[in-house]
């Protein structure tokens, strides 16, 4: 079997990856919005983990590795860090710049009621620590790693699939935040593609990315948390 064939094999499992992510986002809007489903929370975040865990053990036992999904990349303190604060500094742009389009195509802004324990101090060193672990670390494996360089090597390698790995990683990532509303969907998909963006930048390691969606997210948590005072 040729090594293109061996990477090809691997579209079943980042497909199954794709669905699996979209209905965990789907679970995760059903315990916030639906009578009686609250006591299936916990179950999206360790669903999410194990399956994130399992597709990606399963692509690296073939000719794909750890570096080609860019986990196993040194770290460059100076380049990955000014990459990861411009990252940020692009989502926080794109924020303020969009809210407004949000608002008048679908006529409500993000939905961040789940975040609303950010008010106290507690409740914000909470969120930050799951910022920095779950959401930086996890979701960049998943997303920028995992999906969208799985699928980048999967479909070929070169400008191409690279571009559509971009997209649907991005149109993923939005689906899974479902919760926040259509606005929140359309927000984040911008998120994915700015933080994907970064990978490709950085010439695949998720590092830039990591840092920015840790940096961005601690934005937006200590301005909820500053807004609520």
């Amino acid at each position: 079997m040729t090594e293109a064939r061996a990477r090809r094999r691997a579209l079943p499992l980042l497909l199954l990856l794709s669905a699996g992510l979209v209905l965990i986002g789907a679970l995760r809007w059903a315990t916030l919005n639906l009578d009686g489903m609250d006591r299936f929370a916990s179950v999206p975040t360790p669903a999410f983990i194990v399956l994130t865990v399992f597709v990606a053990i399963r692509i690296t036992h073939g000719p794909m590795t750890w570096r080609d999904l860019g986990i196993a990349v040194p770290f460059k303190p100076f380049q990955h860090v000014a990459l990861g604060l411009a990252g940020a500094a692009a989502i926080a742009l794109a924020g303020e710049a969009l809210n407004p389009l949000w608002l008048n195509v679908f006529g409500e802004t993000r939905n961040l009621a789940r975040f609303e324990s950010a008010s106290t101090i507690p409740g914000l060193l909470a969120f930050l620590a799951l910022s920095w672990t779950f959401a930086a670390v996890g979701e960049e494996i998943a997303f920028r790693g995992v999906l969208m360089r799985g699928l980048t090597m999967a479909l070929g390698g070169g400008a191409a699939p690279a571009l559509i790995a971009l997209l649907v990683q991005a149109a993923v990532f939005g689906l899974v935040h479902s919760y926040q509303g259509a606005a929140g969907i359309a927000a984040t998909t911008v998120s994915g593609l700015i933080f994907g963006g970064v990978v490709l930048l950085a010439r695949g390691t998720l590092w830039p990315a990591m840092l920015a969606h840790g940096f961005a997210n601690t934005y937006g948590l200590v301005s909820l948390y500053l807004e609520s005072g």
